[in-house]
């Protein structure tokens, strides 16, 4: 599922959550203040936390929760950071983004074209579906189609 991205993301692959991260998934979501945030974001591949600023992210945290980071290489396989206006800090084989949204590579093909749609729109478009009350800047989900 496509999530939005902000200035910088902290972008997660739910399968290292999963597997590494103490407690799972319900603790992630409880630390991160996933379902009452704004601005981070789960879908059903990723976690997304967002900041202004890069240097904001606190690795140090999921590191003591059980991620992995090569702190000589400045890398991990089990997240990224994402710069909207740029590239990866460093990249990883099972993301890709286009400036507005990241995505697993795993993601349905029916959600891929809903954000296909979005991206091609108008920001007249855009703003008149805001004011319309759907905000086409949430994560996109299956459900939602």
């Amino acid at each position: 599922m496509p999530v939005y991205l902000h200035i910088f993301d902290l972008v997660i692959d739910k399968k290292a959550i999963i597997q590494k991260y103490s407690g799972g998934i319900e603790q992630f979501r409880i630390d991160y203040e996933i379902p009452l945030s704004e601005i981070n974001q789960e879908d059903d591949e990723l976690f997304s936390l967002g900041q202004m600023n890069a240097d904001q992210f606190d690795i140090d945290s999921l590191i003591s929760m059980g991620l992995i980071y090569d702190i000589d290489r400045k890398k991990s396989d089990d997240f990224t950071i994402v710069y909207r206006y740029d590239e990866f800090a460093w990249n990883v084989n099972w993301l890709k983004h286009n400036r507005i949204f990241a995505w697993h590579v795993d993601t349905s093909p029916d959600l891929k074209l809903k954000m296909d749609r979005i991206c091609k729109m108008t920001m007249e478009d855009i703003n008149n579906q805001m004011e319309k009350g759907n905000n086409l800047f949430k994560t996109i989900k299956l459900e939602h189609l």
